[in-house]
C-alpha cells in the first residue's frame, strides 16, 4: 500500500511538473511554430500571444515560421509566437470583458482599433492603444469586394456603378427572388459591418454617415426588404467564402468577401463552376489595414513589446509582404514593395480577366463609433 501510495504521489508529481513546463515553455493556449524549448541563459522564452482575424491566417503562420527559424531573441531569452484566430470584433469584445489578455492585436481594420481605444477610455482608465513606437500599423491592405457566380452577376447589374447597391436591393426584394446574398455578422465581424456601411452610404448617397441616417425608418424599411434575401450568421470571412465553394448559388448567389480571400477562391477548382466566379468592385469601398497594435495594458510586460515590436517589424520586411503578395492576394502595407501587374507570379495579372484589377475606388468615410454601433443595432433590429 506505502509503493502504490508512493507511485501516485511521484505521478501526480511528474504531472504536475509536465504542466508547469508546458506552461513555462509553451506559454497561452494557441498555435505557435514548432520550437524545441530550450533552457539557456537568458532563461524561460519571451511569449507573445497574438490575436488575430482569421482571413490572413495562412500567411501569418507562414510569417511566424519563418520568424522562429531566425532564432529571435530578447536579452538573451528566446520569443515564442502564440497565435490566436478570432472575428475581429470578438477580439475587442473578450478584451473589454476582460477573457482575453493577449500582448498584441491584429484586427481586420483600424474601425476596431477604435473601438477599443473609446470603449476602453470610457471604461477603465488609461489608454490601452498606445502612440510613437506602439503606435497600430498597417500590415496588409485588403478592400471590401463583391464575389460572384457568373450565372448569378448576369442578373444583376454590378457594372451599373451609379445604382450598384439599389439595384442589388431591388433585386433581392422582389417577391420571387431566389438570388442569395450573404455577409457575415456584423455584430462578431468586420467584413459584416464594411458591409452595412457601403449598404447605408449606397441608399444615403450622403459623403459622411449620421446616426440620425442610420436610424431612419426609411431607410430600415429598405434594408429589411433587402433582408429577406440575405443571410448574414457567419462569424468568419473565411469559413463564408468556403461555405460559398462547397453549396454553390443555392446556398450563396454573390458574397461580400475581403479581395486576398476572393483570390484565394478563385484559385480553387470550384470556382469554375456554375459559369465561372467573378470579382466585381463597388463603386465605393473599405479598406481593411489589418493593423498591428501591441496593446498598453498592465498585463503586457516590457520584454514582450519589445518581442512583440521584432516580430512587427519582420511582418513588415519586404520578403513578407511579397510574400502576402504572390501567394495570399493582399495588398502591400510597406510602400517599399510594388505590385507589378506583369508579375506572373502575382495573381492580379492571373487573374485580371475575372474581375481582379489594380487600381481601386474611391473610400467611403469610416463613421464615429456611436455611428457603426447605432447601424448594427438597427441591422440587429430588423431582423427579428
Amino acid at each position: 500500500m506505502l509503493r502504490l501510495s508512493k507511485m501516485l504521489s511521484g505521478g501526480y508529481l511528474l504531472l504536475a511538473l509536465l504542466a508547469t513546463l508546458l506552461t513555462l515553455f509553451v506559454g497561452p493556449l494557441g498555435w505557435a511554430p514548432f520550437q524545441i524549448p530550450t533552457l539557456g541563459p537568458g532563461g524561460a522564452p519571451v511569449v507573445v500571444t497574438i490575436t488575430y482575424s482569421t482571413e490572413k491566417e495562412q500567411w501569418l503562420k507562414a510569417a511566424a515560421e519563418r520568424f522562429a527559424a531566425t532564432n529571435p531573441r530578447i536579452g538573451g531569452r528566446a520569443v515564442r509566437i502564440v497565435l490566436e484566430g478570432k472575428g475581429s470584433r470578438e477580439i475587442v469584445s473578450e478584451i473589454l470583458k476582460g477573457s482575453s489578455q493577449p500582448t498584441a492585436i491584429i484586427p481586420a481594420s483600424s474601425i476596431q482599433i477604435e473601438q477599443l481605444r473609446t470603449t476602453w477610455a470610457a471604461t477603465k482608465s488609461g489608454s490601452i492603444i498606445g502612440d510613437g513606437a506602439l503606435a497600430p500599423q498597417p500590415l496588409l491592405i485588403s478592400p471590401l469586394v463583391v464575389l460572384a457566380w457568373g450565372s448569378v452577376s448576369n442578373n444583376l447589374s454590378f457594372d451599373a456603378t451609379d445604382q450598384f447597391w439599389s439595384t442589388i436591393q431591388q433585386v433581392l426584394a422582389t417577391p420571387d427572388n431566389r438570388i442569395k446574398f450573404g455577409f457575415t455578422d456584423p455584430k462578431t465581424a468586420n467584413s459584416g459591418v464594411q458591409t452595412l456601411l457601403l449598404l447605408a452610404y449606397g441608399y444615403t448617397g450622403a459623403s459622411q454617415l449620421s446616426v440620425a441616417q442610420v436610424q431612419d425608418p426609411a431607410f430600415r424599411i429598405w434594408l429589411g426588404d433587402l433582408e429577406k434575401s440575405t443571410s448574414a450568421k457567419e462569424e468568419s470571412t473565411s469559413r463564408l467564402m468556403t461555405d460559398m465553394l462547397r453549396y454553390g448559388p443555392s446556398t450563396y448567389g454573390f458574397i461580400t468577401v475581403y479581395e486576398n480571400l476572393a483570390v484565394e477562391a478563385l484559385g480553387n477548382p470550384q470556382a469554375s463552376a456554375y459559369a465561372g466566379l467573378n470579382i466585381f468592385y463597388p463603386p465605393a469601398t473599405i479598406l481593411s489595414d489589418h493593423p498591428y497594435t501591441t496593446l498598453n495594458a498592465p498585463w503586457v510586460t516590457s520584454e514582450q513589446r519589445q518581442a512583440a515590436a521584432l516580430f512587427r517589424d519582420f511582418l513588415l520586411s519586404r520578403e513578407m509582404q511579397q510574400l502576402a503578395v504572390q501567394q495570399y492576394g493582399f495588398r502591400p502595407a510597406n510602400l517599399q514593395v510594388q505590385i507589378d501587374p506583369g508579375d506572373p507570379v502575382s495573381p492580379f495579372a492571373r487573374y485580371a480577366t475575372k474581375g481582379l484589377r489594380l487600381d481601386l475606388p474611391p473610400q467611403v468615410d469610416i463613421p464615429a463609433g456611436s455611428v457603426i454601433d447605432a447601424l448594427v443595432e438597427t441591422w440587429d433590429t430588423v431582423q427579428r
